[in-house]
């Protein structure tokens, strides 16, 4: 089926809505607090690594909406809210000891860059590798 797309902005949300769609189906399939996050984005990690080429459009379409006043620049940041408004949640019913909302902000840098690492470089650098010792860490 062809769809038509009234501008480049439309067709760019339909990417993200799809790549949005894809994400939380992987991340809602394991449920179950801080062990289910930790098996989501290990999952996450070794989808990428099949998928490089999304993963690279995500990266660079993010970084070129960074400091413009576009609806594609508040679909990121409201991305990334709830992103780590999700994480915080799990660990502050998980681990309430954890400054929840510290260690969901220190989790999604390392996403962002990690992911940003292992496509710059992806011969040496392992990404579901890279966060399961990292996650191992954390948690």
């Amino acid at each position: 089926m062809i769809h038509h797309f009234g501008s480049k902005d439309a067709l760019l949300q339909a990417v993200l809505d799809e790549y949005d769609a894809r994400a939380a189906a992987r991340v809602t399939s394991h449920a179950g607090g801080i062990n289910g996050l930790v098996k989501a984005l290990i999952a996450d990690a070794e989808y990428m690594t099949s998928e490089r080429g999304l993963a690279m459009l995500h990266i660079v379409l993010q970084a070129e909406h960074l400091f413009d006043e576009s609806t594609v620049h508040e679909r990121f940041l409201q991305r990334a809210r709830r992103l780590r408004h999700h994480i915080s949640d799990t660990i502050r019913r998980d681990r309430p000891a954890m400054d929840a909302e510290a260690v969901a902000t220190e989790l999604h840098a390392f996403m962002e860059g990690a992911v940003t690492l292992w496509l710059l470089d992806p011969g040496t650098v392992d990404l579901p590798a890279l966060y399961r010792g990292y996650l191992a860490r954390l948690f």
